[in-house]
């Protein structure tokens, strides 16, 4: 019998190189399942999309300020 686990959905991703700042998993999958749709959803883009994302989330919160657990007012 086999078991398949995944990956809890609201875990947090934390950043590396000695900053604390740290980004929702739910949060990196929607913002590279964003970008994936946009390209027109290519096969073999989940890592470089999910790389992407990440980044961007970073760079974003690390501007903004804005704690994990919450999204920027636009």
């Amino acid at each position: 019998m086999s078991r398949a686990t995944s990956a809890p959905i609201a875990t947090a991703v934390p950043m590396t190189g000695g900053n604390s700042t740290s980004v929702p998993h739910e949060k990196i999958a929607m913002r590279a399942y964003e970008k994936w749709c946009k390209r027109g959803c290519p096969q073999g883009t989940a890592q470089q999309d999910w790389f992407e994302a990440e980044k961007e989330l970073r760079q974003e919160m690390m501007q903004t300020g804005t704690p994990a657990g919450r999204t920027a007012k636009r």
